[in-house]
C-alpha cells in the first residue's frame, strides 16, 4: 500500500481515510470532504487525481485541473441569468446544465413581491440541491454572516480556473488583503470560477480584476511586486 500525506499527489482509487481521520481534533461527523473525494463504505476514496489538500484538519479536497464545474451542495456560485419561466429563473453557473432559481428563493421575497431580475443580470447564490446529470437548484436567501447573495449590480465579471478560485476563497489570500489596503472594493468569488468585483470607479474595478487575473500564474513571492504595479497604475 502506498502511503500518502497532505500536499502529496494522489491518484483515483487511493484510500486516504487514515489521513483524513487521523488525530482527535474533531469528530468524524465534523470532517468535510470536497471536490475530488468521495465516501465509499466508510472510507474516503480519491476520485480525481491531483494534490491532497486540507484546512484546519476539518476540510479536505483534491486540487486538480478541471474545466467544467460540478455543482456541490452549499457551494457559493456566481451566475448569469439565461432565461425566465413562469416560476423560476434559469441561471448559467458554468455547469453542464443551467441551474434553477425559484422566484421565492430570495431574501424577503413573496408571491406579490418578486425580485425584478432580467435575463443577462448577474447573481450570487448558494447551491441548495446538486444531483448528477440533472439541473441544480440555487438560492439567494441570505442567512446570518453569509456573503452577498442576490443580484450583483454593475461591477466586473470574469472567469478564472476552478483551482485558482478555490485558492482565492481562502481567508489567507495575500493578494486580496493587500489590494483591500489600497482601495475599498467588493468581491464575490464563486466556487464555479466566476468572480464579480465592484469599486468606486470603473477604472479601479478593471484594475483590480486585471491584478487578480495576472496573479493566477504567479508565485507567492511575486505578489508584492504585482501589488506595487497595481498601486502605480492607479496613480498614473
Amino acid at each position: 500500500m502506498t502511503l500518502v500525506d497532505f500536499n502529496d499527489v494522489v491518484l483515483p482509487g487511493n484510500d486516504v481515510s487514515d489521513i483524513v481521520f487521523k488525530g482527535d481534533t474533531c469528530k468524524r461527523s465534523e470532517k468535510t470532504i470536497g471536490p475530488g473525494l468521495k465516501s465509499v463504505n466508510n472510507k474516503i476514496i480519491v476520485c480525481n487525481g491531483g494534490v491532497l489538500r486540507s484546512k484546519d484538519d476539518k476540510y479536505f479536497w483534491i486540487e486538480f485541473s478541471k474545466k467544467k464545474y460540478s455543482p456541490a451542495k452549499d457551494d457559493v456560485v456566481v451566475g448569469i441569468v439565461a432565461a425566465k419561466t413562469s416560476e423560476m429563473y434559469k441561471v448559467d453557473i458554468g455547469a453542464s446544465e443551467l441551474a434553477t432559481l425559484p422566484y421565492l428563493a430570495f431574501t424577503n421575497a413573496t408571491k406579490k413581491n418578486r425580485p425584478e431580475i432580467k435575463v443577462g443580470n448577474v447573481v450570487a447564490a448558494k447551491v441548495k440541491v446538486a444531483t448528477p446529470f440533472m439541473e441544480s437548484e440555487i438560492s439567494c436567501v441570505e442567512y446570518a454572516n453569509s456573503i452577498i447573495l442576490g443580484q450583483l449590480e454593475n461591477g466586473f465579471l470574469f472567469n478564472v480556473s476552478l483551482n485558482y478560485a478555490l485558492r482565492l476563497r481562502k481567508s489567507s489570500s495575500k493578494l486580496l488583503y493587500h489590494l483591500g489596503q489600497m482601495v475599498p472594493y467588493e468581491i464575490v468569488i464563486g466556487a464555479n470560477g466566476k468572480i464579480w468585483i465592484n469599486s468606486a470607479s470603473i477604472r479601479t474595478t478593471i484594475a483590480i480584476g486585471n491584478a487578480v487575473m495576472k496573479a493566477e500564474h504567479l508565485e507567492e513571492e511575486d505578489i508584492p511586486q504585482l501589488v506595487k504595479n497595481f498601486n502605480k497604475s492607479l496613480n498614473v
